[in-house]
């Protein structure tokens, strides 16, 4: 039996991103059914959104990280092949 992966797009964060959006609506959703019955459950769905908004910042902030990482290799090595190119 073949094991199911999700990954959206093949990447790890995205996919937790994507995974946590649909956790808060779904709590968010219930939130609404709950009201509908008379429960108070703006504090819980409060709390999920800012959850999601805490994740989402630190995606973005890991991305930005990464980016300035790549962008670092790659200065690194293009002085690397300069300076290479140089002694021949």
């Amino acid at each position: 039996m073949k094991k199911l992966k999700w990954k959206v797009n093949g990447d790890t964060m995205t996919t937790i991103v994507v995974s946590s959006l649909i956790f808060c609506v779904l709590i968010v959703v219930w939130g609404m059914v709950q009201a509908q019955h008379g429960v108070d459950s703006s504090a819980i769905v409060d709390s999920a959104l800012r959850i999601f908004g805490t994740e989402l910042g630190i995606c973005g902030v890991m991305t930005i990280f990464q980016r300035w990482i790549a962008a670092q290799d790659k200065r690194q090595e293009q002085r690397w092949n300069k300076r290479k190119g140089q002694t021949q």
